[in-house]
């Protein structure tokens, strides 16, 4: 099995050695992950300047890949450099991708991206950001890649694991975590205000979700894909507007 891994924290973490690590008992993996912190950048790709992709030393002292660019340029530079691998990991990223996350998280958008080229995608995220254990979040992850090989292709999960967790897995939905918004402006030495988007998360815990497996100890994992079209409005769209 050909391998590539990528993650929206940057190349120097070390969770992708961890990974690296412990997949390698598939096949070939390869590294390629953006140079810097791009959390949040969600499914966006560069189109506006150059990007370049350079070797890089890792956490380990090993080689990567690294690019001048987000986690879906990471995606779109590894398959040109390296070619069209059978399965893309986006991760381990430090902090729940749970609910809505999704629709931020440069982690998932990195998933995102391979599956427009129909590639089997895994984003794994672990919730504890405090003292994340990228080891036991690795060998997690080579658990649901073995159970993976069971399903048809191509395939996009989004796995959230949750710190002493139980050892067991539910597969679940997207559960609904809003941010409240809570913009912070302040004033710089230069007298020139600046802001920080931050804010705390608002949970719903119905039965099923993600939010409500991890909250209950156990790893989720959520099928995800690429259409959102809301089917349930077309009938009555097509009466009012057709």
């Amino acid at each position: 099995m050909k391998i590539l891994v990528t993650n929206d924290d940057g190349v120097h973490s070390p969770a992708l050695v961890y990974l690296r690590d412990e997949l390698e008992q598939f096949g070939d993996v390869t590294i390629v992950a953006p140079e810097r912190e791009a959390s949040a950048s969600s499914h966006a790709i560069t189109v506006h300047h150059p990007l370049r992709l350079y070797e890089c030393t890792l956490f380990d002292g090993s080689r990567g890949w690294a690019v001048s660019g987000t986690p879906a340029d990471s995606v779109v530079l590894g398959i040109l450099k390296f070619g069209t691998p059978d399965l893309i990991i986006s991760g381990i990223n430090p902090g729940a991708n749970l609910g809505d996350d999704v629709t931020y998280s440069g982690t998932v958008g990195a998933a995102f991206e391979a599956a427009l080229y129909d590639i089997n995608a895994i984003a794994v995220s672990v919730i504890d950001v405090e003292e994340p254990d990228y080891a036991e979040a690795a060998r997690q992850t080579a658990d649901v890649v073995r159970m993976s090989e069971q399903l048809p292709n191509p395939f996009l999960l989004n796995v959230n694991i949750p710190p002493h967790h139980n050892g067991k897995r539910r597969i679940t939905t997207l559960g609904r975590r809003l941010w409240s918004n809570n913009v912070q402006e302040r004033i710089d030495p230069r007298n020139k205000p600046y802001y920080w988007i931050s804010g705390e998360p608002k949970e719903t815990y119905d039965e099923g979700t993600d939010i409500h497996a991890t909250n209950h100890g156990f790893i989720s994992v959520t099928p995800l894909k690429l259409d959102l079209t809301d089917s349930s409005m077309i009938e009555r769209l097509r009466a009012l507007l057709e």
